[in-house]
């Protein structure tokens, strides 16, 4: 009986390896840069939605159908028609990605659903709703991957805005990555004249982050898989302008699988950017970070200030490095990897504490662009941070929930978040001593999410469970009042995310 059993779990084993082999990835990418009610961004999001399609050709298997619109759609009814064309066909062991750059419209007070991302080419426009856009995907039973780069896209994953937090896309059908925080901009950069240059922050930074123009720096334990987690802390430590959002907020899953033997990508010009973490002191604003210059390239690090809750863009401070060599010109570096320290010599006594965003450039001939960037957190070196927390009141993590926590406070500062069970003990921590950085929340605050796993990555037992917070500021440690939570599973099975046997849900 025993053999027999064997070999049945060896001939099922085979058929889900053979099913695997056989799954494929679909991609739709859709770029709008031409609005009547907006502000243009070309060239940004042509180039985004090319460019990404450049990156998934780069993987080890790509895309087996790429639909790419780089020049926009008009209305809902064009959107279900690409959505149809890209995904016809697929079955539940497929993956399909879609990825959109444009505008997007959302406001405190709306409901996740409502989110919309505007659609144009131009001469017409649409905006289309989240819960329109879950719609139209859930039609295919494929696992889904959505990447978008638009302001205020966390809002349909209810990240990065105020309480209750809500997420349209929670379940095993979707993995979300979003440009920025409900209550954030996502910004795009374009060159003035005909040079026809341009490129979103975010979407820039995560292509340098899976391919070889920046050496695929996202991967962090160099294993040619990349996680969403990992991709998600990678867009944290070199995206800067936003906060990328994901969802799942922790998933070992393997989202893009890399070439095993990649060449370096000298074009890039430089690449292995690494920042220093931790918040800086004011009285010392000083960064250590690191580089290799891959081929003569200027170097400059340009500073941009928040004031008055936006990025101050027109009064940033470029400073150049210095040169290698005897007579160069300012910031000319020769290839090699780079150790350097940039301080912030106009910090406004006034101004105070803040946040700074700090651009690393690399210029050749006419060509610049932004190898990395990153949020400088800069607190007082003393004051009471008016601690506070808030958390959802309850979540069902066998659904796909996550507990929504936000961490109000009047001064930046490095925030600690634990949870404890009913007999005190800690059974998760999600954060420590970890940076602030902006997210347009009113009243100033960050968000944290659990996913109702333990430290050890077991599932949480139901209960009532403590939220601890504290902040350093200076010298002095803060605490802010508990709140609690109730973790409460409803769904008759639990939520899962492990792979299936023999096949990795992958961007092959």
């Amino acid at each position: 009986m025993r053999a027999w059993r064997m070999l049945l779990l060896a001939v099922l084993s085979l058929l889900l390896w053979i099913t695997a082999a056989n799954a494929e990835t679909r991609a739709l990418l859709i770029g709008c840069d031409h609005f009547l009610s907006q502000q243009d961004t070309w060239p940004a999001s042509h180039h985004n939605a090319e460019a990404m399609a450049a990156a998934l050709q780069g993987l080890r298997e790509p895309p087996s159908v790429t639909v790419t619109l780089p020049d926009g759609l008009s209305s809902a009814d064009a959107l279900a028609q690409a959505v149809q064309d890209a995904f016809d066909g697929v079955t539940a062991e497929d993956t399909c990605i879609f990825y959109v750059s444009t505008h997007g419209l959302w406001e405190e007070g709306q409901g996740a659903g409502d989110f919309s991302l505007l659609l144009s080419d131009g001469s017409r426009e649409a905006a289309v709703t989240a819960l329109e856009l879950k719609r139209l995907l859930d039609a295919f039973p494929a696992r889904k991957l959505l990447i978008l780069d638009a302001c205020h896209s966390g809002a349909l994953i209810g990240k990065g805005v105020p309480l209750p937090a809500e997420n349209l896309f929670a379940g095993r059908d979707y993995l979300v990555l979003c440009s920025s925080g409900g209550m954030e901009d996502s910004f795009f950069w374009a060159s003035d004249g005909e040079s026809g240059a341009g490129a979103g922050f975010f979407t820039d930074c995560l292509i340098r982050g899976i391919s070889d123009l920046g050496n695929a720096a996202a991967d962090e334990n160099r294993d040619s898989a990349v996680t969403l987690t990992e991709l998600h802390r990678y867009l944290l430590a070199s995206h800067g302008t936003s906060s990328a959002q994901a969802y799942p907020e922790n998933s070992d899953e393997p989202i893009i699988l890399l070439r095993e033997n990649r060449r370096l990508n000298r074009s890039a010009m430089l690449n292995n950017v690494r920042f220093e973490t931790g918040a800086l002191s004011i009285a010392s604003p000083s960064i250590s970070l690191s580089f290799t210059v891959l081929q003569p390239v200027r170097v400059g690090y340009q500073m941009i200030y928040q004031r008055g809750g936006a990025w101050d863009f027109d009064g940033a401070e470029l400073i150049w490095d210095q040169p290698d060599l005897p007579g160069q010109p300012a910031g000319q570096l020769e290839p090699g990897y780079k150790e350097r320290t940039v301080t912030l010599h106009t910090w406004d006594e006034e101004y105070g504490e803040g946040y700074v965003l700090l651009q690393l450039l690399a210029v050749r001939g006419e060509q610049t662009v932004i190898a990395a960037s990153t949020v400088l957190c800069l607190p007082p070196s003393d004051g009471d941070p008016q601690l506070s927390a808030e958390a959802a009141a309850s979540f069902d993590p066998s659904s796909g929930e996550e507990a929504c926590i936000i961490v109000h406070h009047a001064l930046p500062c490095e925030l600690s978040v634990r949870l404890l069970d009913g007999s005190g003990t800690v059974v998760r921590r999600l954060a420590t001593l970890e940076p602030t950085r902006p997210l347009q929340l009113s009243p100033t605050g960050t968000s944290f999410f659990w996913d109702g796993l333990l430290r050890d990555g077991t599932p949480a037992p139901d209960g009532i469970y403590t939220v601890r917070v504290s902040a350093q500021v200076g010298d002095e440690l803060w605490e802010a009042e508990d709140v609690t939570l109730t973790l409460q599973r409803r769904a008759e099975k639990p939520f899962f995310r492990p792979l299936s046997i023999g096949r990795r849900f992958a961007v092959p």
